[in-house]
């Protein structure tokens, strides 16, 4: 992959599942997100990306809308600070749709990790540093953020994985 962020988030998801066993992979407890549904809501943050980034190119042009000084800050302390705050529900279509096993998962992540990089090297190419994309909460996002995002996010989810999978 181009993106160094992008190879990161693949490093911090296979770190955190390895020696993870199909029990705990698959476990839930209550109403919490078992680890493979956790790595496939990743999977689906980077799909929808990519297809919002090809949908950009697609019509030739970004499809940003001016963020709010709200969004603003907390892009900032979600992009820059890395911080992600807890408690957050996630947009319906980023949900896990469940009924996977983990090693498929993380073979989808690593594909729409790939799609997603490619993408973003053909928007960047055609849009430069320009915001091209709103993101649900933090508004619109320059490419390089979205990659930076998309670390963030990870690294949320990475110790929600650990937790639960006891490593």
């Amino acid at each position: 992959m181009v993106s160094p962020h992008l190879d990161q988030c693949l490093a911090i998801i296979l770190d955190a599942t390895s020696g993870v066993t199909p029990e705990a992979a698959a476990r839930r407890v209550g109403d919490r997100w078992s680890v493979t549904d956790i790595v496939e809501h990743l999977q689906r943050t980077y799909s929808g990306t990519a297809k919002g980034f090809e949908r950009c190119l697609e019509k030739g042009a970004p499809l940003a809308t001016p963020a709010s000084l709200k969004q603003a800050l907390q892009a900032f302390t979600v992009i820059t600070l890395g911080y992600f705050p807890f408690g957050r529900k996630a947009p319906k279509h980023v949900l896990p749709l469940g009924g996977s096993v983990l090693p498929e998962v993380i073979d989808g992540v690593k594909r729409d990790l790939v799609r997603l990089d490619e993408a973003a090297v053909r928007a960047r190419n055609a849009f430069g540093s320009a915001k091209v994309m709103d993101h649900p909460t933090l508004g619109a996002l320059t490419i390089d953020q979205w990659a930076r995002f998309h670390v963030s996010h990870t690294k949320h989810h990475e110790k929600q994985i650990r937790a639960r999978s006891g490593s």
